[in-house]
Order: structure tokens, then C-alpha cells, then sequence
């Protein structure tokens, strides 16, 4: 690597070298990089990678919006506006900065089951999984302020659920709502309050936890599939149970990913923008308003148990996700000989999506083979138009978007 480099770079190496000896920097990286990793490792473990990506995409698009955003209540709709309008290409940034705060959080999502699948939590390498947790909640709390930031009907109602949701926190609900909001409502200052932890404190943080999230990585090494109260295999051992390079195998793969994960959000971005909807207004509650996707499952489980219990019943889920590697004690890593945590695992992502979908059709209308139905908030539909009935509903609305459309 090191001759490589010089090839590439020149003098300049020569140069740099004999000043600052990045030849032990060269070193170190093609060591690291070349270090042999499990047989098993597949696509799937380019997760990690594409967050770090997209979060390195949230960093240099904030940096850009930041140039012409103004965080206050009078004039951060019409900033927001002016920059898709009239700043050369602040459409695509604006763009960009919301659509890989989604992006980011769902591959985090990824990652964390891809682990919890491979047993990569379990000893000795549980503080991985800690800090990556701690991640996955920064990570929320990065899209969750920067939500409101808009200021638009959409994000202004959306944050007043989500904080309402905090709110219901026993005990300490109350005060939490007033730390979040700076109030009882939402008002300038929490706009002022969501910014700075948005653009000062989330990042630090974030990129703190990343830094010894990759250093247990690199201490620990990745793990394999055999049982936690075996030593670990030695390289000798790895190549012999078919481990491969870092690099080029699984970096060829992480970029492949990466490169068409960019790519499909660019698609996104040109087929189905996020929509700037109308000024925040509080005194004009909009009907179908709901929370963020990743708040969507909370949001719904929420509505069938009285709130007191839910909030403690998803608080202790929460904790036992985090705490995950001192409940599992079981040696095993491999998916078939672990029945018991993978039937939990597959019941909890299967009820996260089915709360999901219910959460983002309640309150929704909606014709299923000719007949007209109404879902309810708790996701149970009820029929409000026959099949002709229907129809007719259907060529009204339909005339009435034409109206509009002329």
C-alpha cells in the first residue's frame, strides 16, 4: 500500500513523511485492512458502512443548509422555502440531508438485527453492542430534531405528537415535556432548543460513540460463528476455516452496497421528493397527522393499553434490547442452535411491522375490491360505502381533482 501510495501522491509523501511520518499511518491502515475476517462475512455486513455513509452524507449537506438557514419561528419556513427555490441546487441538499436521516436510521435498524442474528453482541463483545445502541438512539434523536426544523405544518404537528409521547413518561413526564419543548407548546424556542442540539451536541456525541464503536470493532475484531466459551480462532485458524482479507473482499462488497444504496436514494429523491407542506400554523390542526416512521410502532402500541403501562412496558423493552448481551448467557452464536432468542427476535420485528402498517393506514379510507372502508385509529376497518356506492364516491372524488387540477 505504501508503494502505491507513493506512486499516486508523489513528492508530496516524501514530503509529509519526513515530517510527520505518515508511512506509520500507511502501515498501520494496510495492516488492519488486511487482516483476515471471518468465512461468514457477507453483504449483509456492509450495514455498518452505509450508515457511516449516509451519516457522513447528514454532515456535509447540514454544513451547506446551515449557510442559509435561519432557526426561528418567523423566518425558518421561508428560509427552507428559499433555499428549494432559489439557491442553485438547495433543493437537492435539502433533499439529501432529510432523505439520509431515513436512510440512516433504517440501516442502522439493519445493522443492529444482522448482529443480533449473528449473535455479534455475545462475550466478549457486549460493549460493542452497547455503544452501537447508544447509536441507534442518537441517531433518532438526530432525525427527531432536525424534524421540526421546517417549521411546517407537517414537522410542527408531527414533533407535538412525538413530544406528547414523552410526556406520558411516568412521574417525570411532565418535566421532560417542558425540557423538550422549553414550554407547555411548541413555540420558538423549542425551534431554537431542537437546532442547537441538532447542529452542536447530537454531532459530538454521535461521532464519539462512532469512534469507540469502531475501536471495539478493531480491538475485538469481528466475530465468528463458533460458541463464546471456545478461544477464538487465531489468523492461522481463520485461513484454514476459510477467512479472507478485509480488503479487497468485503470492501469491494461495502462499496457495491453503498454505491447502489446512493443510487436508489438518488431515485427517491427524483421520484418522490419530501414535500415542504404548508407553514406551521398552531391553532390549524391538520387532519392524518402521525409521528415519523421509527416512532410509528410506539406511536400505534400505545393507543391499545392505557398509557401509564405502555409507556413502562416499552421502556422495559428498551432496556432489555440494551442489555441484551447479559440476558442471553447461552454460549451459541449459530441462528440453529438458538430457538429460543430467534423466535423472540422474529416475533418482535414482525410486531414493529405490523404496528408500523396499522399506525400508517388508521385514520385513512380506503376501497378494497369495490367496497368502500374506513380504518380506524386502532387499525380495524369498517365499511362505509357499498361496492356501487363506492364507485360513485370514487368518480366524485376523482371530478373533484380534475376541478382542482383546472
Amino acid at each position: 500500500m505504501r508503494k502505491m501510495i507513493k506512486r499516486l501522491a508523489g513528492g508530496i509523501y516524501d514530503w509529509l513523511d519526513n515530517r510527520v511520518e505518515v508511512s506509520v499511518l500507511v502501515d498501520f491502515a494496510h495492516k488492519q485492512l488486511t487482516k483476515l475476517a471471518p468465512g461468514h462475512l457477507n453483504w449483509l455486513f456492509s450495514f455498518g458502512t452505509v450508515t457511516l455513509v449516509f451519516f457522513a452524507c447528514q454532515f456535509v449537506s447540514g454544513l451547506l443548509l446551515m449557510i442559509y438557514y435561519e432557526a426561528s419561528a418567523d423566518s425558518a419556513y421561508e428560509s427552507v422555502k428559499f433555499i428549494m427555490e432559489q439557491v442553485r441546487f438547495g433543493w437537492l441538499i435539502r433533499q439529501v440531508h432529510a432523505y439520509s436521516a431515513h436512510f440512516m436510521i433504517a440501516f442502522l435498524c439493519l445493522h443492529a438485527i444482522r448482529v443480533f442474528f449473528h449473535g455479534g453482541y455475545k462475550k466478549p463483545r457486549e460493549m460493542t453492542w452497547l455503544f452501537g445502541f447508544a447509536l441507534l438512539v442518537v441517531a433518532i434523536s438526530f432525525a427527531f430534531t432536525g424534524y421540526l426544523l421546517p417549521w411546517d405544518q407537517l414537522s410542527f404537528w408531527g414533533t407535538t405528537i412525538g413530544t406528547e409521547i414523552a410526556g406520558t413518561t411516568p412521574v417525570i413526564g411532565k418535566y421532560l415535556l417542558i425540557v423538550l419543548r422549553g414550554g407547555e407548546t411548541i413555540s420558538d424556542v423549542t425551534l431554537t432548543r431542537f437546532y442547537a442540539a441538532h447542529v452542536v451536541v447530537l454531532p459530538w456525541v454521535f461521532a464519539m460513540l462512532v469512534g469507540m464503536h469502531l475501536f471495539l470493532i478493531y480491538y475485538k475484531g469481528l466475530s465468528t460463528l463458533d460458541r463464546t466459551d471456545v478461544p477464538e480462532k487465531t489468523p492461522e485458524e481463520l485461513k484454514k476455516t476459510g477467512g479472507k482479507p478485509f480488503y479487497p473482499e468485503h470492501v469491494l462488497k461495502a462499496a457495491i452496497v453503498v454505491l447502489l444504496v446512493l443510487a436508489f436514494m438518488v431515485l427517491m429523491i427524483i421520484y418522490s421528493p419530501i414535500p415542504l407542506s404548508d407553514r406551521a400554523d398552531p391553532f390549524n390542526t391538520p387532519g392524518g397527522i402521525k409521528p415519523a416512521w421509527y416512532f410509528l410502532p410506539m406511536y400505534q402500541a400505545l393507543k391499545y393499553m392505557p398509557k401509564m403501562i405502555g409507556i413502562i412496558g416499552l421502556g422495559l423493552v428498551i432496556l432489555a434490547i440494551w442489555l441484551l448481551p447479559f440476558l442471553d448467557r447461552t454460549p451459541e452464536r449459530q441462528i440453529s442452535r438458538r430457538p429460543l432468542a430467534m423466535s423472540l427476535g422474529i416475533l418482535f420485528i414482525v410486531a414493529n411491522l405490523i404496528l408500523a402498517l396499522l399506525g400508517k393506514i388508521g385514520e385513512t379510507e380506503h376501497t378494497i375490491w369495490g367496497t368502500r372502508y374506513h380504518i380506524d385509529t386502532y387499525g380495524y376497518p369498517h365499511v362505509i360505502a357499498s361496492p356501487a356506492e363506492a364507485l360513485i364516491i370514487e368518480d366524485l372524488d376523482l371530478a373533484d381533482e380534475t376541478e382542482d387540477g383546472e
